[in-house]
């Protein structure tokens, strides 16, 4: 088999008539070239089949590329916390690049907050971005046209607008994770299940994302369809405090004392389990179905408090992110924008084995 000789940007020049500067300014997409050199570097490129080695090229750069990313503030046993931890493995992973990484962080709760951190991000003039996204429409338009109209790439983590001009979105099929919800739910129901509760953590009147909304809509869908008869009740848990959250579930659970079935669509599930294993261990048991595989919600798994977790690799999820947004903004790949993230259903019996 032949050995095909290398073609390097010197041979390049010389069959188009240009300088090698001119020919490396077409290659990387640079202005400052006429047409008609222009046009005669194309037709030697086309005539060679040349495939340019982004990577020795991004490489061999002195640019700094900034990556910036807003998260919402969180806990150290958190999803966020996953997912910042995958951000963080991508960008060690190419750390042979010149690439500068901050973190903007806001309450989730409090679109002021959210508003501050961004200007903050876009005063920084970074490169690419990641948005862990609030649930304010209004206000992740005006940031993603900020965006748009400095011709800043973005990625979205967690929930999906495809209304936006996002370049990179990783995260799950909220409604598709919702009715796989309800139907683990209405699995487990019997002829006598008559409600299943919602359990809600808000603040500002909301919750925290796009994401938890779109799961209840997907769950209440699903649950219209196939179980009309059963009522679904909401139990509103206010963020901020603490002990009123047990206050409220003390009444709810004792003025409702026949339910067996209640959910969360965050990872706060194990709020509701450790409060029945330690303030009402007289209760009936609950079954229990949440999101996200942290610590304490593994925990319940484990000792039997909550029974179902549908879990979506959040670490994967950002270190994926990060590395298409790399490949996409640094290295010039096309990547393919959604990337839809596994709905896994975790329990006592397989919980050992999931792996982030």
């Amino acid at each position: 088999m032949e050995v095909q000789k290398k073609i390097r940007i010197k041979d390049i020049a010389e069959r188009a008539g240009v300088s090698v500067g001119t020919v490396d300014r077409v290659i990387h997409g640079r202005d400052n070239v006429s047409a008609i050199s222009m046009e005669r570097v194309r037709k030697v490129l086309d005539e060679i089949n040349f495939t340019p080695n982004h990577y020795a090229s991004a490489l061999a750069s002195n640019k700094i590329h900034k990556f910036a990313a807003i998260l919402p503030l969180h806990e150290v046993d958190s999803y966020w916390a996953r997912v910042e931890l995958g951000l963080q493995d991508g960008v060690r992973r190419f750390n042979d690049f010149k690439i500068s990484f901050k973190i903007f962080r806001y309450d989730p709760f409090s679109d002021s907050s959210f508003k501050i951190e961004c200007q903050n991000l876009i005063e920084s003039a970074p490169d690419a971005v990641i948005i862990g996204p609030i649930f304010n429409a209004s206000i992740m338009t005006n940031f993603t046209d900020k965006l748009n109209e400095s011709g800043i790439p973005y990625a979205l983590l967690d929930s999906n607008w495809p209304e936006f001009n996002h370049r990179i979105f990783y995260g799950q099929d909220s409604l598709r994770s919702g009715a796989f919800s309800g139907r683990i739910m209405s699995l487990s129901t019997d002829a006598d299940t008559k409600k299943i509760a919602i359990f809600k953590v808000m603040g500002e009147g909301r919750v925290a994302s796009r994401q938890q909304m779109n799961r209840e809509v997907g769950f209440r869908k699903y649950m219209e369809e196939h179980c009309p008869n059963i009522e679904i009740v909401d139990v509103i848990l206010y963020a901020y405090d603490k002990e009123g959250m047990k206050e409220i579930m003390r009444d709810f659970f004792t003025e409702n004392p026949d339910l067996r079935h209640a959910l969360s669509f965050n990872s706060s599930i194990h709020i509701i389990a450790e409060f029945l294993q330690k303030e009402m261990p007289e209760h009936p048991h609950v079954t229990l179905l949440g999101y996200d595989a942290v610590d304490r919600n593994v925990e319940c798994i484990k000792n039997g408090s909550a029974d179902f977790l549908i879990a979506q690799h959040p670490q994967d999820q950002g270190l994926n992110c990060f590395r298409s947004m790399f490949n996409s903004c640094v290295l010039k790949i096309n990547i393919p924008r959604d990337h839809y993230m596994s709905i896994e259903l975790l329990t006592k019996e397989n919980i050992d084995y999931y792996k982030d």
